[in-house]
Parts: structure tokens; C-alpha cells; sequence
């Protein structure tokens, strides 16, 4: 291997041997321009020389040969027809994406119109079509994983598309998105990395709109969050999902995922922005992440978010093999930041978007009554609005009242068996 200063790569300069960033890391297919963008990102990020191996380059251009015009002549009409049924195979494989996005941005559009014709009191008839919108897009994501398994296709087009209907669906409908709590309803490893991505998508496209991303950044972040943990269905499932302590070597086998991930998405053409968004998803602010080991300064925006949501999700949601923590303390956990492994600003963000006692979670108030987290206070997110379990107004709507620090206090949070009797029982608790 021999290295390249990078400030020294012309735009679209080519060469005949793969580029690296180091060893592990794939940057440039032989062929591949290297455009003025990547070098870009790549010196902003302090990468200052990249890695080409030599002898591969002597190698190719050695064995280089003439076109030879006699094997134009031997083409047989087999040929082309092997190459017209290739292409059919190619058509009918858009033609399922082509479905798959027809039916989640139509799902969404029909919702959407919906939603607009609803009362805001009626929360109720609200929650249930945003769940319909929700478990829709879970779905997709689950045919997006599917579609690569099974044909190593994924089409950055189409997906970005999905993901900026979605976003626009959570900007009008954020509080009832953020209201779905997650469930233990997967069975298998495929469903379970589908779970975590859509929440984390959410979390993250919540984050961005916070911060007025511009509507294309925004579309990047959250394709990055829907696919970040692409890389993990090239690992065995017993390296995730598991309530043993992994040895040195599985440790470092899991960590390959990242790698993996960015393997993934260059192979698919997916931008640059998206495919160092995966690779650093496990980074941490504190230098101590993975895979690169690299402090707050150096980590992309992206991947300070998506390090945040993923971290939070993975603390908030339950698992096979352990309980979930409840928001509240998944919330309080993060707010902690031990050993100031996220960026701060980012946990400020997430808390003031989910509040203190996150929305969906079921808590106990200090007029004896039990209650729904269904909306934040923006200038105080210890006091959410809640929504008061087997109580309804005059117009037959659930009622919904303002918490706050002194009248009507939250005194703590339900655990999951008093909150599945609470729902049960109308809002009591024996």
C-alpha cells in the first residue's frame, strides 16, 4: 500500500486499483472518479491521505490487453437473449420497489387527509390513524431489508423518497408519533433490527426537524437512521441479540458492522454524507466509540444523531432477552451523559422534543388519578400535558390537562404491570 495526499487528487481522476482509507475500509472501486465532493468531506474530516495498493494497480495495467475485434464477431443471438432476459429480471425487480413505494406513499397521502379532517380533541380516532401510518412504514422498512437479502437491491431514489413523505407526515403529526410505544412483537432478528430502525428514524428526523435541517439534509439523515444497522445482517444474530457477555473476539466481530454498513451503501451508491453517517454511528464524543476511536470534533453531524437516537432507543425499548427501561429513565440516563459519551446539545434537543416523562409513557399524578403522556412544554419539560385515563368531556373526548410543579404534579412513573392494569381497569389501580 502506498499513500496519496488527498489534496493532491484532481477531480474525477480514476485509477486502476482500489482507494483506501485504510486496510478495512473500502473508499473507491478501481474506475471510480474521484470527485472534488468526496475530497471535500474526506479533508474537512482530517483525512489528509487515503491508501492505494500499488502492486494491484502494476498488476491490472500489466495485464491490460487490445480489445480483440473477433470476439465481437462470435456473438450469438443466445447471448442476446441471455442479455434481454437479464434486463427483464432487472425491470421486474424495479417493478417490485416501484410497488412497494406506490403503496407506503399512497398509505401516507390517504392518512394524511385524513388526519386533517379530524377534531384535535378527538386524540383517539387521531392516535389510531398515525399507528396505521406507523405500522405502514414498518412495514416497508421490513420489505426494504427483505428486497436486499434476498436480491442485494437497494434504490436510494425510491427510498429517499419514502423517507421525505415521511417526514412531512411527522411534522404535522409529531406528538402522536412519538406517543407509539415500542413492543416485544418480534420474533426473529429480521423484525427486530426493523423495530429499533424505525424509531430510531423517527428520533432522528424529530432531531433534525428541530434543528431546520433543509428538507434534502433531512432526507439524508433519516435514510441514514432507517438503514444504520444494515451492516448487522452480515453477522450472526447471537452477536446482537444476546444477554451474555461477549468475548474480545465477538466484541470485535460486532463492531465489523459499521464497516459492513458503509461496504453496503457504497456498493448501492448511496451518497458519501449517508455512508459516514453509518460508519459513525458508534462514535462517541468522548473518543472512545468505534470503529475509528474518533472525539466529538471529528463525528458528522449524523453521526452525533444518529448516536444519540440509536443509544436511546436501544435503552427505551424492549428486547427478547431484557426488559426495557422505562423512557422516563432511558430519558434520565441520557440526561446523565457518563463520561460525556453525546453531544449535549443533541440530549437537549431529544428531551425537549419527548419530554422528561416521554410521551406514550403512563404516570401517576399527585391528585391520585393516572395519566397519558400525550404532548411536551416546551418551557418545561418536567410538566407535560397528559391525558387523563377513563375520563372524557362533555363531548365524549378523553380529557387532557396541563402537569405542573405544584397544583396537579407528576409523582412518578407507572411500571409496565401497573400500566397494563391501569389500562385495563379504566385508569384505577387496585
Amino acid at each position: 500500500m502506498n499513500s496519496l495526499n488527498v489534496a493532491d487528487i484532481k477531480n474525477d481522476e480514476t485509477f486502476t486499483a482500489p482507494i483506501y482509507i485504510d486496510k478495512n475500509f473500502l473508499l473507491l472501486a478501481d474506475g471510480v472518479p474521484f470527485k472534488a465532493s468526496l475530497k471535500s468531506i474526506l479533508l474537512e474530516w482530517n483525512f489528509k491521505t487515503v491508501q492505494i495498493d500499488n502492486e494491484a494497480q502494476l498488476a491490472k495495467t500489466a495485464a491490460a490487453k487490445p480489445i480483440d475485434l473477433k470476439a465481437f464477431e462470435s456473438v450469438s443471438i443466445d447471448d442476446v437473449m441471455n442479455d434481454t432476459a437479464e434486463d427483464e429480471k432487472e425491470n421486474a425487480k424495479n417493478a417490485v420497489a416501484l410497488q412497494n413505494n406506490k403503496e407506503i406513499n399512497e398509505t401516507i397521502a390517504k392518512y394524511s387527509e385524513e388526519l386533517k379532517g379530524i377534531e384535535e380533541s378527538d386524540l383517539d380516532t387521531k392516535q389510531l390513524l398515525v399507528q396505521k401510518v406507523y405500522d405502514a412504514f414498518k412495514n416497508y422498512i421490513t420489505k426494504i431489508y427483505t428486497r436486499f437479502v434476498t436480491h442485494r437491491e437497494l434504490k436510494i431514489g425510491l427510498i429517499s423518497e419514502a423517507v421525505q413523505n415521511f417526514c412531512a407526515f411527522i411534522a404535522d403529526n409529531k406528538k402522536y408519533v412519538l406517543r407509539i410505544q415500542p413492543q416485544l412483537d418480534e420474533n426473529d432478528n429480521k423484525n427486530f433490527i426493523v423495530g429499533h430502525s424505525i424509531r430510531s428514524t423517527v428520533f432522528a428526523i424529530v432531531i433534525g426537524q428541530t434543528l431546520k435541517l433543509q428538507t434534502t439534509k433531512l432526507v439524508e439523515l433519516g435514510v441514514a437512521a432507517l438503514l444504520h444497522e444494515i451492516g448487522q445482517i452480515r453477522l450472526p444474530p447471537q452477536l446482537y441479540i444476546t444477554d451474555k457477555k461477549l468475548t474480545s473476539a465477538e466484541r470485535r466481530s460486532l463492531e465489523k458492522h459499521t464497516i459492513y454498513g458503509v461496504q453496503i451503501l457504497k456498493e448501492n451508491n448511496f451518497p458519501t454524507s449517508i455512508q459516514f453517517a453509518v460508519f459513525e454511528h458508534h462514535e462517541r464524543e468522548n473518543g472512545k466509540g468505534y470503529p475509528r476511536k474518533i472525539d466529538g470534533s471529528k463525528i458528522s453531524l449524523y453521526g452525533k444523531i444518529l448516536s444519540v437516537v440509536c443509544s436511546y432507543e436501544a435503552i427505551s425499548a424492549p428486547r427478547q432477552y431484557k426488559d426495557a427501561k422505562s423512557t422516563h429513565e432511558a430519558i434520565i440516563e441520557m440526561l446523565r451523559n457518563e463520561d460525556k459519551q453525546y453531544d449535549d446539545t443533541l440530549i437537549k434537543i431529544l428531551v425537549q422534543n419527548v419530554s422528561l416523562f416521554p410521551i406514550g409513557g403512563y404516570v401517576s399524578l399527585s391528585n391520585g388519578k393516572i395519566g397519558q403522556v400525550v404532548d411536551t412544554n416546551k418551557f418545561d419539560p418536567r410538566t407535560p400535558i397528559v391525558q387523563i385515563l377513563g375520563e372524557k368531556n362533555e363531548a365524549g373526548f378523553p380529557v387532557t390537562i396541563q402537569t405542573d410543579n405544584e397544583r396537579i404534579k407528576i409523582t412518578r412513573v407507572l411500571t409496565p404491570e401497573e400500566t397494563a392494569e391501569a389500562i385495563k381497569n379504566g385508569g384505577k389501580l387496585q
